[in-house]
């Protein structure tokens, strides 16, 4: 048995450092640090394309809309002052057309 955990931990200690020196070669690699800069130089540019595609709504949008939206509500404000003050009328349901009984 212990044999079988000495080879075991002998193989785990060398995958170990195996892993270790391959990703330390490839953190010095420069075909992979070009890579890296390349795909990230090139997602930025995608990104950037794609938010000058978009109609985001700037500050001074939404201070104009809001302000349009204050002078309707003042109109609306406004008319129904001068609306005389009466009760809302009802509205009567027209009668349906007779159907056919077949």
């Amino acid at each position: 048995m212990d044999d079988r955990k000495n080879i075991i931990d002998r193989i785990t200690g060398a995958t170990e450092d195996t892993v270790q020196r391959v990703q330390q070669e490839m953190s010095q690699s420069t075909v992979v640090t070009a890579t890296k800069e390349r795909a990230t130089a090139m997602r930025l540019r995608a990104q950037q394309a794609a938010m000058s595609q978009l109609q985001l709504a700037t500050r001074d949008d939404v201070a104009r809309l809001q302000a349009s939206l204050d002078r309707v509500e003042a109109a609306l404000n406004d008319l129904a002052k001068r609306l005389p003050e009466s009760k809302p009328r009802t509205r009567t349901r027209a009668p349906k057309p007779p159907t056919p009984s077949d």
